[in-house]
Order: structure tokens, then C-alpha cells, then sequence
């Protein structure tokens, strides 16, 4: 019986972190008798969460979070290295997902190499699948992902960007790096029934039109912006998307963390709570998923996002999508996604600068969203076959 160990994971409490998943689990256990085993630091959390997705999940042994301390098990020192010992060990393949846990933004990128290279000391498979990577500021963390890339079996990237960074900075062989798509684009929505009720819980008529905002409370960490300027700056996007486009708002926090400082719940209620004259729906409930959050991204007019994987919800359901974004990973995946026909300045914007120019959100509102959801139209097939691709990949090293 194949068992993959997926590794690369923080928490579910990141809706993102869950549509990467459950894509690939869901995936990859239509195989008979495969079984996937998550590596989580959310383990009880994440198994609710994925549940039908054939995860199991157990708290992740190489990297333990003090943030998410009290959401393990308690276990000595030799007791988790033995269980890491063992996981490794009955393990056909290790795959790595995260997206973009190796930059510099986090500083947890090392950490999370060193299932992979127990595995590649053991003779167990290796792989990354739809990585966006870099860029490094730290040379130790250059060398250590270097080195272990070097060894995968199996390295693929989700935008062209990284690959670019990969085989240029890095010097990875071109032949060693397959550019492919992030694997949320895989995500299966919701179904419309459940859409609905979750919009009328929400307040709002099954027949209107409307926009989404999905806004990160964490994105000030790693910008140099404040809250309250952030708070200013969302504030009059919200505003100006009512007075331009007039459908009412949908807020819609992609994260619902346990930490207080990533829970985009309380920055969507600030919102909310300062836009007295506009129609605002906050989808906010417990338990919702990223499938559900996927089906109600999808039926938006359009949607502006500070969470990659809230564009990727959108994008993959050929919904226009705007990125307010921290880092090089927004511009990559919205540029490969939208191609060279649609201005890259038009779908994916620095959030210090959005924060800074108070014309932006003016320039935003008045985007033409026929124009990208023709594109999208035209360009979708291509980024899900690439997602798709990666699966056929992973089962062909499995089987190997």
C-alpha cells in the first residue's frame, strides 16, 4: 500500500493551506490503496478540515511551531524523533507542498527541508510540487535549498518567475525544473446550493451581483505598512468599489487563525464596521472551508485579493482577480495566469504602494473585468492541465 508523507504544511487555519491539500490528497488517493499522511502543526484541527479528502494528519516532527504549541500533542524529545524516524520510514514518497514557504519573508524555509533530506539519506523519493521560491537575502538559506533541490526527484514551480530564479540565480539544471501551476487550481468548489446559503447567511439576495474582497491581516507583517494605514487604505477600496461598480461587498477572510495577529476575520469586521453606507456581507462562519469559499469567489463579478490562494480561487474559476500582494509570488502567478495580453500592473499591484497612492483603489474599481475574464477564458485550460500534469508526475515517481 503506497503511503506519501506531505510535508510543507502549517495549518488549515489558512483556507489557502487547505485548497493546496486537499487538491493534492484528493488527488492522488483516487489511486487505490494509496494513503497520504499530513504533517500539519494543527494535526486534530486539520483532520476536521480535510475530512473526505483521504488525509490523515499527524503533527509535524522536523518543524514544531511554538505558535501553534498548544494545538499538538505533548511528546519528549526522543519520542518525536522516533515518530519522525518512523513517519520517513514507511514512507514511498515525501512530497513537499507550501507554496512559498522558501523565501526569506518567513524564515522557516531550512526547516522545512529536513524531512527531505532524511528521506534522500533513507532511498525514499523525493518531491516539491508547485513552488514559488526565493528570493533569498540569507546565503545560509540559499545553500541549504540549493542543496536540496539539487537532490529531488521531482522539482516543479508555479510560475515563471521562480523558474527563472531557479535556473538563473540558483543554477539548478533547466531539465531538472518543470514549471507547472499551483495545485489549488485543482480545488473542487462547493456546490451552488451551499454558495447560496452561505451568501443569504450572509445577508445577501441570490440574485444580486457582487464583489469580493479577501483581506489578509498578516500582510502587514512583512510590508512595510501599518495597520492603520492598511485599515485607511482597504477602507477606501471598499468604498470605491460601491460608488463605481455599485454591488454590494462580500468580505471574505481566507484565514481564519488562531493567532490573533493572521486572523483576517477581525481586520474584515474593522471593515465592515467603518462603512455605515455601503451593503457589506461578511462570510465569516465556522467551518467554512476552502470549497466553500472557492464557490462563492467564483459567482463574484470580481474579486480583490490580499491572500494568493483567494486569487487562485477565483482565477481557477475564471473569475477576473485582482492581487494586493507582499511579495514576487502574486506578480508571478497572476502574470502566467492572466498571459502577456493583460498588463501586469493591471491585475496584481505591491500592497505598500496600493497603501501609498490614493488613487489606486479609483484605478482598481474601474478595471475592465469582460476584458480578464476573456482572457482567463482563453488561458484557464492550459494552468489546470499544468496543475493536472503534476499529479500524473507524483504517481510516475510513486510507481517507479
Amino acid at each position: 500500500m503506497p503511503n506519501i508523507l506531505i510535508t510543507g504544511v502549517t495549518s488549515c487555519e489558512s483556507r489557502g493551506v487547505e485548497a493546496l491539500v486537499r487538491s493534492l490528497a484528493t488527488a492522488l488517493t483516487t489511486t487505490a490503496h494509496t494513503t497520504v499522511t499530513v504533517l500539519t502543526q494543527t494535526p486534530d484541527l486539520d483532520a476536521e478540515t480535510l475530512a473526505g479528502s483521504g488525509a490523515d494528519c499527524t503533527a509535524d516532527p522536523f518543524v514544531v511551531s511554538r505558535s501553534w504549541a498548544t494545538m499538538r500533542p505533548v511528546e519528549t524529545e526522543q519520542h518525536r524523533r522516533e515518530r519522525a524516524a518512523r513517519l520517513v520510514k514507511n514512507a514511498d514518497l515525501v512530497l513537499a507542498t507550501g507554496g512559498d514557504l522558501h523565501t526569506c519573508d518567513y524564515g522557516v524555509s531550512t526547516s522545512y527541508l529536513a524531512v527531505l533530506d532524511r528521506a534522500h539519506r533513507l532511498g525514499v523519493p523525493t518531491a516539491m510540487v508547485g513552488q514559488s521560491v526565493g528570493p533569498f537575502t540569507d546565503p545560509a538559506e540559499q545553500a541549504a535549498f540549493t542543496a536540496t533541490a539539487g537532490r529531488l526527484d521531482l522539482l516543479t514551480v508555479r510560475e515563471s518567475t521562480t523558474l527563472a530564479y531557479l535556473v538563473g540565480e540558483l543554477a539548478l539544471p533547466a531539465d531538472q525544473v518543470v514549471l507547472s501551476a499551483d495545485p489549488a487550481f485543482l480545488l473542487q468548489p462547493s456546490g451552488p446550493d451551499r454558495a447560496a446559503q452561505l451568501l443569504a447567511d450572509a445577508g445577501l439576495d441570490a440574485a444580486q451581483e457582487y464583489v469580493c474582497l479577501a483581506p489578509s491581516r498578516g500582510v502587514t507583517r512583512y510590508s512595510p505598512i501599518t495597520d492603520t494605514r492598511h485599515l485607511d487604505a482597504l477602507t477606501r477600496l471598499a468604498d470605491t468599489l460601491w460608488r463605481v461598480r455599485r454591488r454590494p461587498l462580500v468580505l471574505l477572510p481566507h484565514c481564519h487563525d488562531s493567532r490573533e495577529h493572521n486572523d483576517d476575520r477581525l481586520l474584515a469586521r474593522q471593515i465592515a464596521a467603518r462603512l455605515p453606507g455601503v451593503p457589506v456581507h461578511l462570510l465569516d462562519a465556522d467551518g467554512t472551508g476552502a470549497a466553500d469559499y472557492k464557490a462563492v469567489l467564483g459567482g463574484a463579478e470580481l474579486v480583490i485579493s490580499e491572500r494568493l490562494h483567494a486569487s487562485i480561487g477565483a482565477l481557477s474559476s475564471g473569475t477576473p482577480a485582482i492581487a494586493l500582494g507582499h511579495s514576487p509570488k502574486f506578480g508571478g502567478v497572476l502574470a502566467d495566469t492572466y498571459g502577456p495580453h493583460v498588463p501586469a500592473g493591471d491585475v496584481h499591484r505591491d500592497v505598500a504602494a496600493f497603501t501609498a497612492d490614493p488613487t489606486a483603489a479609483e484605478r482598481i474599481a474601474h478595471l475592465d473585468t469582460d476584458k480578464l475574464r476573456n482572457r482567463l477564458a482563453t488561458r484557464l485550460p492550459n494552468t489546470v492541465a499544468r496543475a493536472t500534469a503534476d499529479i500524473a508526475r507524483v504517481r510516475a515517481l510513486l510507481n517507479s
